[in-house]
């Protein structure tokens, strides 16, 4: 009886080392990526909310938004709150979308280079240049809106 419950002890210690040493799971900013579980999701948390954001799909899909620059961690449960995946979630810039980055002085200044270059705030860049970027595409929003 002791062996059998020393086995399942180890083999239920192996599947969670198992999950929790997978390949690093990336996500860039202002991405979503879909996450498949190979058992439902009950619970999930996260190590910092400020890095990424999860919505529950449905209990096999979590959709992970990178929201900063940054790693956490992911964990979720099952409802027996056993481990269904355990990982860290690196956050990063993704250099084949045509993203310029200007460093004045110790400021960041980012553009999106697709067509042309044209002011895109991301996380890290200068207040003020942030903040004008920011105003501009909530008062142009509101027109959209009618107010």
């Amino acid at each position: 009886m002791f062996a059998r419950k020393l086995l399942v002890a180890a083999l239920s210690a192996a599947a969670v080392v198992g999950v929790a040493n997978a390949e690093t799971f990336k996500v860039q900013v202002d991405q979503t990526i879909p996450l498949r579980l190979n058992a439902p999701a009950h619970t999930v948390v996260l190590g910092n909310a400020t890095i990424v954001d999860v919505a529950l799909h449905d209990p096999m899909t979590l959709l992970v938004t990178g929201k900063a620059y940054g790693a956490t961690n992911l964990l979720v449960l099952d409802e027996a709150g056993r481990s269904v995946y355990s990982n860290t979630v690196a956050v990063a810039n993704n250099e084949a979308v045509g993203e310029l980055t200007i460093n004045t002085g110790g400021k960041l200044y980012t553009y999106s280079c697709l067509d042309k270059c044209r002011a895109t705030p991301k996380v890290g860049d200068d207040g003020q240049f942030y903040g004008e970027i920011m105003s501009s595409v909530s008062t142009k929003t509101a027109a959209a809106q009618g107010h």
